[in-house]
């Protein structure tokens, strides 16, 4: 199998229709964005799908050894061989698989954050920096596009935490500002206990 061609599954393979979008764009910027997205889900995955904490941020740690190896051509997963030749053909930062990285490891490192500032870097590393990128390979020539990738990556991840309460709550992570919270009159326990108490009844419901 070839890194282009494991990309394009692991893109498949997540569901989103993001993949599908994917298809109306040339053959070389479909290749590139292809390969962007599975970095996000390959690093993603590491967090989310690992349930021993020091095994995840090792595994982080071996990622940050494969982007750095991508910028001397000498990586050896299959998603790093791809990005190769996108880092060069479209000027990448490799600052910005960093931070990408970097948001990862938040979620190994907080589950609370307390206002909307804390939350906002949060959602620059993991969305933002995503959206600069990927407005690097589809090319601009207004400055402001920059700006406006960032704002609409910031948009999408709130969206996604809006979207995922309960299903984040489940797993002991709230990225609802406490301090909104607060002003609701919910505590992150009594939030914890009410999603909890709701997800009972939705199963006993439709068991």
């Amino acid at each position: 199998m070839t890194p282009d061609q494991y990309c394009k599954d692991k893109a498949a393979q997540s569901g989103s229709s993001f993949y599908y979008s994917f298809m109306f764009l040339p053959s070389d910027k479909r290749r590139a964005i292809t390969a962007l997205y599975a970095f996000c889900r390959e690093v993603d995955d590491v967090v989310d799908e690992n349930s021993d904490e020091n095994v995840a941020r090792a595994t982080l740690a071996w990622w940050r050894t494969e982007v750095a190896a991508i910028y001397t051509g000498t990586p050896q997963h299959p998603v790093a061989r791809a990005l190769v030749p996108v880092v060069k053909q479209y000027s990448l930062p490799q600052e910005h698989f960093h931070e990408i990285i970097d948001g990862m490891e938040m979620d190994l490192q907080q589950h609370q954050y307390a206002d909307f500032k804390a939350l906002q870097q949060y959602c620059y590393r993991v969305a933002s920096v995503v959206g600069l990128l990927a407005a690097e390979i589809f090319g601009y020539t207004d400055p402001n596009t920059l700006k406006y990738a960032h704002d609409l990556g910031l948009a999408f991840q709130l969206t996604n935490i809006i979207r995922d309460v309960g299903e984040d709550a489940r797993r002991g992570r709230i990225y609802l500002p406490l301090g909104e919270l607060a002003l609701l009159a919910y505590t992150s326990t009594i939030f914890l206990i009410t999603r909890k108490r709701r997800f009972s009844k939705t199963n006993a419901v439709s068991g």
